[in-house]
């Protein structure tokens, strides 16, 4: 397991970004060598690669935003302490934080017509992921966590 702990700020973004990029490009590097693929026939990572990497940092980009910017909405900011688990087919990250808990409701598709400038995040976070799980927490003592899992199929 992987963990990090960063400010909950818009200004630790790009460290929680570059971890999540390097624990997809090792969590499928762990994938390939499960599947007993030599060094020498790995290939470069396919559009497929690409694609898994670039939706999980996008969930988690997401989610952190939402952390920063409306749990810790008009306090201190507090931290977030994210946990990259790799499992042989799959990644699961969960952020935990203790600022202010968020309902999730039900699943629903914003009207892209009207250009929506909320519920965008969980909606991007939901359709990125495979399975989506929120539990609210009792902060300070105990932390509110979001957690992400996606599958990784190998190409080839």
């Amino acid at each position: 397991m992987i963990r990090l702990s960063v400010p909950g700020t818009l200004l630790f973004r790009d460290v929680v970004l570059r971890v999540t990029a390097s624990t997809c490009k090792l969590m499928r590097s762990s994938a390939l060598n499960a599947q007993l693929v030599t060094p020498e026939i790995k290939q470069e990572p396919s559009r497929e690669d690409h694609e898994f990497d670039d939706k999980v940092v996008s969930a988690v980009g997401e989610a952190f935003n939402n952390v920063a910017i409306h749990a810790y909405r008009g306090g201190a900011a507090g931290t977030v302490d994210l946990e990259f688990e790799i499992g042989q087919d799959r990644i699961t990250i969960r952020l935990l934080d203790t600022g202010v808990a968020f309902e999730p409701g039900k699943e629903l598709t914003p009207d892209f017509t009207a250009l929506p400038e909320s519920r965008m995040g969980l909606y991007i976070v939901r359709s990125f992921m495979d399975e989506v799980t929120y539990r609210r927490g009792n902060p300070p003592t105990v932390p509110n966590v979001l957690t992400l899992s996606k599958r990784y199929v190998a190409a080839g």
